[in-house]
């Protein structure tokens, strides 16, 4: 077995993990009474008193449709209408930008995401309601970028970057041309030597947020930044925008707590405040370093470009500071709801607001996109708070509820459709009259017949394995080739293709057996399932050890 392969084993992490917690008990507090140790950690390893043992979530398949670049007009069609300025070129610009980063053509679009992208194109306000691992983030993603690709073919392509526009946080020299006096170092400065990241994209491309999308938590926003950089800011999208769009990038940026920098570029005096430009370029140039060094780890390890998307990149689309947003708003702002009311209070960031009401107001193509994630968090007070700050924005940006230059996509991992209170939750909560039918529901693909029980004696052999001190690469790899083998015994090829074989292809169909396990009694949805009550169901036994290939196999894959 390659060592490139070798198995995580997320169960047996837990246990080790447990173990130490105990051992750093015993160890901190020990006693001289061994029958009180005893009684101690045997009180210690009971259910709910230092720990619980995991619960399994699988992700489960929905119904599939069409890849994206078997999409044809027909299919965008909704009582043979097409949705507004959209035609052929529009769907073929669609279909080809979305997949240099955003969708991979491997496999077809769950049917929940391409009713979303067709029915919000025909100006609909949804909510797409599935489980962990459905796509939910693309459910949205899909029919904003469709709206953004069509919307770009009428800018113009921008003029030529200013001096110093890509390193003027490096160039040591740079800060002293922009002095009133260059050999005085206390003379102030006459202009800024920060370089607008947008000062020179032509007049007829407004400066707006055409899409807000908003988090509940930071750690959220940092994960859609990894998605949208993969989207907008690859090799690949790159060159599309340059080839069929001007050079005119989609340009997102990321407003909370973590883009730099906060405050004004002007002292109280109205004096340029070359303290705060420094501390700007010092961030910005920590910025540079971590891109250079994840595009040089990418180089080494492959052609394939992962890591650089975990930070940000100051050549492209990515929006480099608040200042840089302040000039020229990004088409998508990511942000969270605390952020956004601290926004709306502040004189600072008014330029946002007003040229994206600007926008809306001159552009009879306008439709600003207000998407949320996480939908189901925002009840009680707390979700009345941010369904009157959701007021107060649109209050600010010229729209009603009901208008139709503005579109609410959202998602949720629980909302009912079946439910009456949720069209009524959405009404109260947007302002506007919601119905089921905009409750866009992931559907389950249809389970087959109830599978057979996966034979438990050759799980426990691999997983036993991991057990073993010292335990060598081949080892694991014979224990691995007795479930492989028990398949086809004459079957050749690499051991990991061969259990992927196994997992996906063989008679005893294990994938439809894990994905049983977690479904509800009526078969209809998917739920966490408790660890030995998996095992049950898996191996018709509650052998814990035999789990932890079925944890790992992912590895194999």
């Amino acid at each position: 077995m390659d060592t490139n392969h070798r198995m995580f084993d997320p169960i047996g992490a837990f246990d080790k993990l447990r173990d130490n917690i105990i051992l750093y008990i015993k160890t901190a507090f020990g006693t001289r009474y061994p029958s009180l140790e005893e009684e101690r950690e045997l009180l210690l390893r009971e259910e709910e008193v230092l720990s619980r043992e995991p619960w399994i979530e699988v992700i489960p398949k929905y119904e599939a449709d069409k890849k994206i670049s078997e999409l044809t007009l027909d299919d965008f069609r909704r009582e043979g209408e097409l949705p507004p300025n959209f035609d052929e070129g529009s769907l073929e610009d669609f279909k080809t930008f979305a997949l240099c980063g955003l969708i991979r053509d491997d496999y077809p679009l769950y049917t929940h995401q391409t009713e979303m992208l067709v029915r919000a194109l025909h100006g609909e306000n949804l909510v797409v309601t599935a489980g962990t691992g459905s796509g939910k983030t693309e459910s949205f993603l899909l029919p904003l970028l469709a709206y953004l690709i069509n919307l770009s073919k009428a800018w113009s392509p921008p003029n030529a970057k200013p001096e110093h526009w890509g390193d003027w946080w490096r160039d040591a020299d740079w800060p002293d041309q922009c002095r009133n006096d260059p050999e005085n170092s206390g003379s102030h400065l006459r202009r800024s030597y920060r370089v607008a990241q947008r000062g020179h994209e032509s007049d007829d491309r407004p400066g707006a947020v055409k899409a807000l999308i908003l988090y509940p938590m930071n750690a959220l926003v940092e994960d859609q930044m990894t998605r949208l950089r993969n989207a907008l800011d690859s090799r690949q999208s790159r060159s599309w925008l340059e080839d069929h769009r001007n050079g005119n990038y989609l340009f997102f940026g990321r407003y909370n707590s973590e883009t730099p920098i906060s405050g004004s570029e002007l002292t109280a005096a109205g004096g340029l405040s070359k303290a705060k430009i420094d501390k700007l370029a010092k961030k910005l140039q920590e910025c540079d370093d971590q891109q250079r060094q994840a595009r040089d780890y990418d180089r080494e390890r492959s052609e394939v470009e992962d890591a650089r998307f975990l930070f940000p990149s100051l050549d492209g689309a990515e929006m480099r500071s608040r200042w840089d947003m302040h000039d020229c708003p990004p088409d998508i702002l990511i942000s969270n709801f605390s952020m956004l009311g601290v926004m709306l209070m502040r004189e600072i960031d008014n330029p946002v607001f007003e040229a994206t009401r600007a926008w809306i107001e001159e552009d009879d193509r306008a439709v600003f996109h207000l998407i949320i994630d996480e939908l189901h968090l925002y009840r009680g007070t707390a979700g009345t708070e941010v369904a009157f700050l959701i007021r107060l924005l649109l209050h600010r940006l010229g729209l009603s509820p009901n208008s139709k230059k503005l579109r609410i996509l959202a998602s949720s991992a629980s909302l009912e459709p079946t439910d009456d209170k949720s069209p009524k939750f959405l009404s109260e909560f947007f302002g506007n009259t919601w119905t089921r039918d905009q409750i866009i529901e992931g559907k389950l693909q249809a389970s087959a017949e109830t599978p057979s029980k996966l034979p438990m004696k050759d799980f426990v052999a691999l997983a036993d394995t991991l057990d073993t001190k010292g335990i060598s690469d081949d080892k694991i790899c014979e224990a691995a080739e007795s479930i492989a083998s028990s398949v086809d015994e004459s079957a050749d090829g690499d051991i990991h293709e061969r259990l992927t074989d196994y997992f996906l292809d063989s008679d005893l169909k294990p994938i439809e057996a894990i994905l049983s396990a977690c479904r509800n009694k009526g078969g209809s949805d998917s739920r966490p399932v408790e660890l030995y009550d998996f095992a049950r169901r898996v191996f018709g036994d509650a052998e814990k050890s035999s789990l932890r290939v079925i944890c790992s196999a992912r590895v194999m894959r």
